[in-house]
């Protein structure tokens, strides 16, 4: 149903409305069936997860569907109003369906599995009880015990996900934080080095300056010293 087009009724055996209109639709069926459009029918007694998925509230309830987006039918039940709908296009003039609600979204996917379950439940709780000829406390005590057990697995699944996610990101903001900063740290430094060349130029040429009078009096103290050794050295041979 996610591509080409689609007209898809939603019908009960036990609906009087849905048996009044069979006939009709079975005529649009015919109508279309030289066009690229196809038409499907639902039972809800028989795929009640389906119910879910699509929202159903009443019946029949007729859906049109153009390469995943869903429209509802709102129009004419006749065989007149449904051809229209189809050649004028009459299915642009109503809005789609919203996203979030859609049967092809997350949430629509996560209520049809609740309802599976449901059905699961259910037909176990009709075994138990007519096969097997389980009490009835009985049966909603281990019912109860499993929910209560499927929850806790479920939460403590939840948890570790939850922390493994929460740590792994605080990693990767850590890391990204740290590195971002260090670069505008070398930035600025480069930033400073290239705006103070002269000031480093000064400080060198005052260093260099500093230095050479101790130079000169290392010298200097050279000089008197050698002549005072030449006179000891004298004064000795004598």
């Amino acid at each position: 149903m996610l591509t080409g087009q689609w007209m898809v009724e939603f019908y009960a055996p036990w609906c009087p409305a849905c048996q009044q209109f069979k006939q009709i639709w079975s005529d649009f069926s015919n109508a279309m069936s030289s066009r690229n459009v196809k038409v499907g029918a639902v039972d809800v007694d028989k795929y009640q997860s389906l119910s879910g998925r699509f929202r159903i509230s009443s019946l029949p309830t007729i859906l049109h569907v153009r390469d995943g987006v869903f429209h509802h039918y709102d129009g004419e039940r006749s065989l007149r109003g449904l051809k229209n709908y189809i050649d004028k296009e009459e299915w642009l003039k109503s809005g789609p369906m919203s996203s979030s609600f859609a049967p092809d979204s997350l949430a629509m996917s996560l209520i049809t599995y609740v309802f599976d379950l449901s059905l699961l439940i259910k037909n176990a709780y009709s075994i138990l009880l007519d096969q097997y000829g389980w009490p009835a406390w009985l049966i909603y005590t281990v019912f109860g015990i499993g929910v209560i057990s499927l929850g806790i697995v479920i939460g403590f699944i939840s948890l570790m996900i939850t922390d493994y996610s929460i740590a792994a990101w605080y990693k990767i903001y850590y890391t990204l934080f740290r590195k971002t900063k260090k670069d505008k740290s070398d930035e600025e430094h480069l930033e400073n080095t290239e705006q103070n060349p002269i000031d480093e130029d000064k400080s060198d040429t005052t260093e260099e300056e500093l230095n050479t009078p101790d130079d000169v009096e290392g010298a200097i103290d050279e000089d008197i010293d050698q002549p005072t050794t030449i006179d000891q050295t004298v004064r000795q041979r004598r």
